[in-house]
């Protein structure tokens, strides 16, 4: 028989050396001798060994490529002059907040620290909106809109270094320069870390999951489901790959499966911001480009309007949708499919900006005959910051309107829609009411307390939500050994003709790790539709948040 042990099966892959062969004489149960079993265990051994070796040269080999490439991209960008591009966070609450509009929020190329939860919001009817693309609101708890030094100096320009390229190791860069600044926590990668081998400088990936159990009392019991929401998202910074300063290209897919549990419970208000028919397509694609050190912003694409209008910072992180934006806007472009559209922001000055929108309506409303289906929005917003503590808060008001086709008021259910278009107003407050002093020297270590408000109105002759109120508050911090825990308590109400909504939230969100969150959360329903028509109950959901 011929040798076919491990070792000489090694030797002939890497020699081309053909095993030896000689008489079978042994017989296959002298395998169990124990000099038999001694041989093949060496030979395993020595297997490992080889194999061992093979990985450990492969791993070196990929790490010395990915420092060199890191090492001469620090060294081009420290040759380089620090133009600046504006990359100021902007604010409240899970995958990094940004307040609606906000002149200062981050970019999407540059790197973000870990996000905590996201709280996508879903359009089931068009009083159930809030966007899981508001990926700017999300955040593991509160932190400043503006910085003391932007509320010193309103009028200066806003330029803000972008982040820093480090390298894998504290390798200097050259002969006879200094060694590379130290590498902060969240530069700290692995050889063998999946996020290093797939980056470049100017690309970024990310990916996140979201998963909501739900149950509901007798009144609503169609609120029990399970459904999972998660999206890939790619941006590129291209200022870093190419040069082209301030344009970013970002492209998005979105899945959603499971039962719409707000849906099968007849609720207006979506008490789960996920919740939507199945689907698997495309989310957000567009353009972004910034001019005139960011006080103009231009984006083009398929856009989630909730990312930059009517959002509230400090509701971010609930599980109701109208917590994320008010759902007496009627048929706007947001979760879980965003249309084509246009997008401008001009910021005069630091602490105030002004944003227009023009979207394709025809996902929410048909177009009137000869005519077309638009939504367009106007936003304005102010920020400041009060006391030594610099208690942020932003005020925004705006105005939209959507020139589809929707149903009358008094139009028969199975009618075709009639009325030319409607319209609304609405405005968002948000404001840190209190912040306590920062523990053992660490500025992100302190409890505060934020609260948001908002309102909302719609033409009252169509069939949609004429009227909305809501608001409420978030505490950050309450145990020093536990910063980035929050809860919150809220409560949201809306009315159309004869029917009323009232919901009211309590949460606790509960970091695991960098990646991974859990929220529970508990809401009471009172609904009122029509004389007689009574229903009170419970909707309890968990849910589980992972990302990277």
């Amino acid at each position: 028989m011929c040798d076919k042990s491990p070792t000489t099966v090694l030797t002939f892959l890497t020699t081309g050396s053909p095993p030896t062969c000689e008489a079978n004489t042994m017989a296959p149960s002298d395998f169990s001798t124990p000099s038999v079993r001694s041989t093949a265990a060496d030979s395993t051994r020595k297997l490992a060994i080889a194999v061992g070796l093979i990985l450990g040269i492969t791993a070196a080999s990929v790490r010395a490529v990915v420092v060199d490439r890191t090492v001469a991209t620090q060294t081009r960008a420290a040759d380089a002059p620090r133009d600046g591009v504006a990359v100021k966070r902007v604010v409240a609450n899970a995958s990094t907040p940004t307040a609606a509009m906000a002149p200062f929020e981050t970019t999407r190329g540059a790197e973000s620290r870990p996000r905590v939860t996201a709280s996508p919001t879903s359009l089931t009817s068009p009083a159930s909106p809030a966007s899981p693309n508001a990926e700017a609101r999300r955040a593991a708890a509160p932190a400043p809109l503006v910085e003391p030094a932007f509320v010193a100096a309103h009028d200066a320009p806003r330029v803000i270094a972008r982040p820093p390229v480090f390298a894998l190791t504290g390798a200097t860069r050259a002969t006879g320069t200094p060694e590379s600044a130290p590498v902060p926590p969240e530069f700290q990668r692995g050889p063998l870390d999946w996020r290093t081998l797939v980056s470049h400088p100017g690309v970024t990936f990310g990916f996140e999951e979201i998963t909501d159990a739900s149950t509901g009392s007798s009144a609503f019991s169609g609120a029990r489901s399970l459904r999972t929401h998660s999206d890939i998202a790619l941006t590129l910074d291209m200022d870093s790959l190419v040069g082209w300063r301030g344009l970013t290209i970002y492209a998005q897919h979105k899945t959603k499966t499971g039962r719409n549990g707000s849906d099968e419970a007849a609720l207006v208000q979506s008490f789960s911001n996920i919740d939507a028919d199945d689907f698997r397509a495309m989310g957000e694609v567009w353009v972004e480009q910034r001019v005139l050190q960011d006080r103009v912003i231009l984006k083009a694409g398929r856009i989630d309007f909730n990312n930059a209008f009517a959002g509230t910072d400090n509701g971010a992180a609930f599980l109701n949708a109208s917590m994320g934006f008010s759902p007496s806007i009627v048929a706007a472009p947001t979760f879980p499919l965003p249309t084509w559209g246009v997008e401008a922001t001009v910021s005069p000055w630091s602490l105030f900006n002004l944003g227009v929108g023009m979207f394709d309506g025809l996902d929410g409303a048909p177009a009137p005959a000869g005519g077309r289906s638009r939504f367009q929005i106007v936003q304005a917003n102010q920020q400041w910051a009060l006391g030594q503590s610099q208690r942020v808060g932003r005020i925004g008001v705006g105005a939209w309107r959507h020139t589809g086709l929707f149903s009358a008021l008094d139009a028969e259910p199975d009618a075709d829609p009639s009325v030319p278009g409607t319209n609304g107003w609405y405005a968002t407050l948000d404001q840190t009411v209190w912040q306590g002093r920062a523990r053992d020297g660490d500025a992100d270590n302190h409890a505060s307390v934020a609260a948001f408000a908002q309102f909302g109105v719609s033409s009252p002759n169509v069939q949609a939500v004429h009227a909305h109120r809501g608001g409420g508050l978030t505490l950050s911090g309450l145990l020093a050994a536990r910063p980035a825990d929050l809860i919150g308590v809220g409560v949201t109400h809306a009315s159309w003709g004869t029917g009323r909504e009232t919901i009211g939230e309590l949460f606790y969100q509960l970091p695991v790790t960098s990646h991974l969150s859990l929220v529970a959360d508990v809401q009471r329903v009172r609904r009122l539709d029509g004389p007689g028509l009574r229903a009170y109950g419970n909707v309890a959901t968990m849910r589980t948040a992972l990302s990277f």
